[in-house]
């Protein structure tokens, strides 16, 4: 998360996309949470929409990375800590007995 703060909150030609990585690596924080805390299927909608949110801040950090508004060492470090959560929270959809 610290790094995510110091993203740009708007970039030119790219709107607040620094603002929407960091709505979407909130909506990751708490679907994760409140899935764990669900039962049946509704724990599996919260864990696919902490994924599908994971993937749009990867989306997110690539633009904005590409556009030059995010260093590289910095989008390195971002794009490999949410590789990490994808796959964390796609074990987390396909795992039995979820």
């Amino acid at each position: 998360m610290r790094l995510l703060r110091a993203l740009p909150k708007s970039v030119r030609g790219c709107g607040d996309l620094g603002d929407q990585a960091r709505r979407a690596a909130v909506a990751v924080a708490l679907n994760l949470a409140e899935g764990h805390a669900a039962r049946g299927g509704n724990r599996l909608q919260h864990w696919r929409v902490a994924h599908g949110s994971c993937q749009e801040v990867k989306c997110a950090l690539s633009l904005l990375a590409a556009v030059g508004a995010l260093p590289d060492d910095e989008a390195r470090e971002l794009l490999e800590a949410f590789d990490r959560v994808g796959r964390v929270t796609w074990g987390l959809m396909r795992r039995p007995g979820r």
